[in-house]
């Protein structure tokens, strides 16, 4: 079986822009929750732990602090299906080591991109078989008066790093199926 210039077979061996960024950021994920559930605790214990919140700074953009249990995914989305969103993100942590391994070691913004995803499926993951109620800890919150009044869903360091490594893989892949494309043109009809 023939490789394509520059690949190289499916393995470990270059994989650190894979590597060295999920444990940080699972750790910074957890830490975060813990810190900001523990403040919101000791500051406000008289309230239910779904209720706390502490303003940060409020204007035309506010930035709260707040403690609430996601039964759902990014978002708020699919609120109640816990144990689903689960198995799902146990197979998505299968399925990332599997294309981390089939990442080529020179794509090391994939590699990293990669880990991002990673991280955040991880540190969700963590709050579902950990916490009793099997929520997952979001955390920050942002609202606003400008054009018109808004909120913005509460999210985590976990959900940050999903997000942000799923937009850029989507437009890494979406890149490369171009590069591919013109490739594809520039060689022209094949003659049999």
């Amino acid at each position: 079986m023939s490789q394509e210039a520059g690949s190289a077979a499916p393995g470990w061996a270059g994989k650190w822009w894979f590597w060295l960024p999920w444990p940080l950021l699972v750790v910074l994920d957890l830490w975060s929750k813990h810190a900001v559930f523990t403040f919101l605790a000791d500051t406000y214990p008289d309230i239910t732990e779904n209720l706390r919140k502490h303003t940060v700074w409020e204007g035309w953009l506010s930035f709260d602090l707040v403690a609430w249990g996601n039964p759902g995914t990014i978002w708020g989305l699919f609120q109640g299906s816990t144990i689903p969103l689960m198995v799902l993100r146990c197979c998505a942590v299968v399925a990332l080591f599997w294309f981390a391994r089939n990442t080529r070691p020179a794509a090391r913004l994939q590699q990293f991109v990669l880990s991002l995803v990673l991280a955040g499926a991880l540190g969700n993951l963590y709050d579902n078989f950990f916490r009793a109620d099997r929520t997952v800890r979001d955390f920050l919150r942002f609202e606003g008066t400008w054009p018109q009044p808004w909120g913005f869903p509460a999210f985590n360091v976990a959900d940050s790093c999903i997000t942000v490594g799923a937009i850029t893989l989507f437009l890494l892949l979406w890149r490369e199926d171009g590069k591919r494309t013109e490739d594809r043109k520039a060689e022209g009809p094949k003659v049999s």
